[in-house]
């Protein structure tokens, strides 16, 4: 079985390069997490497809969001 690494909300922030507050945004906006008792997790390869969808529709909330506060990244 192939082992995969889940990152945390810092790992994810630096991934992504954006502030906290955006990845609360963005799981809010369907960013898929793992819930592991009370943390959260994020797999790479999910968030990768996950935004690679998004590129795909360009009218999604996420696209919306994005645009509208690009200072909060």
């Amino acid at each position: 079985m192939k082992k995969e690494s889940l990152m945390t909300i810092p790992e994810l922030m630096e991934f992504l390069k954006v502030k906290r507050n955006t990845i609360y945004t963005l799981r809010n906006l369907g960013l898929p997490t793992v819930k592991i008792g009370r943390s959260v997790r994020f797999r790479a390869d999910s968030v990768i497809k996950w935004l690679s969808d998004l590129e795909k529709t360009s009218n999604s909330p996420v696209s919306a969001y994005l645009s509208d506060n690009t200072h909060l990244l």
